[in-house]
């Protein structure tokens, strides 16, 4: 590639005697060259594993999905590296676009939790305030007059955004509210933020129906205001205009206070679920909800949710915000594996016994990909599919 390291500087009788036209056409040639020169090394060096297939040799008895398995295998470092670059791509956009204010509640007994959120989720918000009524200068915290524990945890809030407005509010566009055990899908909450404007009044979280009118957001699950919901509840509520807003020497719930303050304010809980009207933001800890028996409880928590849902597989959205309850141990596992690991699988090819026409597309998508020696073979997207179905099926042996 050396001959593409085209030296540009020219001397003053060369420049001279030399038609203008034709150094452009000889760089427009050279460019062309270069062009077609890296193009066919990034192929040959990079691409070329996805033309491999036919290394793939099936061996006796071995079943379709481990073929699959085998042929994804030899791909699998050029994928990655694609996928993880235009990961870090998008969510370098987001972060520049979606600008995202993180405070955590936390306390002088509480404080080593702090700790794990800074080192773990924390990073990814544009800033990271920590509220306590104790000062800690390794966070390092903001001291506010507030009782320690759960009834100092309004004076908390009503401290934490009136600090934020009086120093923060026209720096960022988002705000979220999260305790110091939660783990925060920042990434995904910065997705679901994107189409809204920060200059409406917003206000996303685990909607509860109860209490308050028009329902509130639970605190554990945490909360996201707009800016201007922020604008709203310190300039109208916080300040005295709406007498109804609890002031900040109560020692109510936290979370509903908010929620009555907001309502006075007209800002109204939205409706953070997916498309599949899956939650995003969870109060619990996973495990509560991938269970299969959570419909079977007797719980509280069944007449607080504002939206039915069920437990099992299908219980949660593929872009989770939030999760609570968490340990610091939870906190460097779902780091570690949001994060650090990259799964590439057959399932969504497997989905169903009767796939629907995405499984059908996907599934003759990895058809085509499949040889064995010198044979390229494409079965049935159908047969395919029952293919890797009934390989899971199949004992371990």
């Amino acid at each position: 590639m050396g001959f593409c390291k085209f030296n540009r500087r020219r001397t003053k009788s060369s420049s001279s005697e030399v038609d203008p036209s034709f150094q452009l056409t000889i760089l427009f040639l050279t460019g062309l060259f270069c062009g077609f020169s890296y193009s066919a090394y990034f192929y040959s060096a990079y691409m070329s594993p996805l033309g491999n297939a036919s290394k793939v040799q099936k061996a006796p008895n071995e079943s379709l999905s481990r073929l699959v398995h085998k042929a994804l295998d030899l791909n699998g470092s050029i994928i990655e590296q694609l996928f993880y670059e235009m990961q870090t791509q998008r969510n370098q956009k987001l972060f520049e676009e979606v600008r995202i204010l993180c405070w955590v509640c936390t306390s002088a007994n509480t404080a080593n939790r702090s700790v794990h959120v800074k080192a773990t989720w924390g990073r990814r918000c544009n800033k990271i305030i920590f509220i306590s009524e104790e000062e800690d200068d390794f966070l390092p915290t903001i001291k506010v007059d507030a009782r320690p524990g759960r009834e100092g945890l309004w004076a908390k809030t009503v401290h934490a955004f009136n600090y934020i407005f009086d120093n923060y509010i026209n720096d960022y566009d988002w705000f979220l509210k999260a305790d110091d055990d939660s783990y925060v899908l920042v990434d995904n909450l910065r997705k679901l933020l994107l189409p809204y404007d920060p200059n409406d009044p917003d206000y996303f979280g685990f909607h509860f129906k109860t209490i308050v009118p028009r329902g509130y957001m639970s605190g554990g699950a945490g909360y996201a205001l707009s800016r201007e919901a922020v604008k709203r509840l310190v300039t109208r509520a916080f300040a005295g205009e709406i007498t109804k807003c609890p002031n900040q020497t109560a020692d109510g719930s936290e979370d509903a206070d908010l929620g009555r303050c907001l309502d006075y304010a007209e800002v109204y809980p939205g409706d953070s679920r997916d498309e599949k009207g899956h939650f995003r933001f969870y109060p619990f800890v996973a495990e509560n909800y991938v269970h299969p028996d959570l419909s079977e409880r007797e719980w509280w928590y069944w007449y607080f949710i504002k939206w039915p849902h069920k437990g099992g597989a299908d219980c949660c959205s593929k872009h989770p915000i939030t999760f609570h309850y968490m340990t610091p141990h939870h906190l460097y596992m779902m780091e570690h594996l949001v994060y650090n690991q990259v799964m590439f699988s057959v399932t969504d090819v497997m989905a169903a016994e009767n796939p629907g026409p995405d499984n059908i597309e996907q599934a003759e998508q990895v058809a085509k990909k499949i040889t064995v020696g010198s044979t390229t073979t494409t079965p049935s997207a159908t047969s395919l599919t029952e293919a890797l179905v009934q390989s899971t099926k199949q004992p371990k042996s």
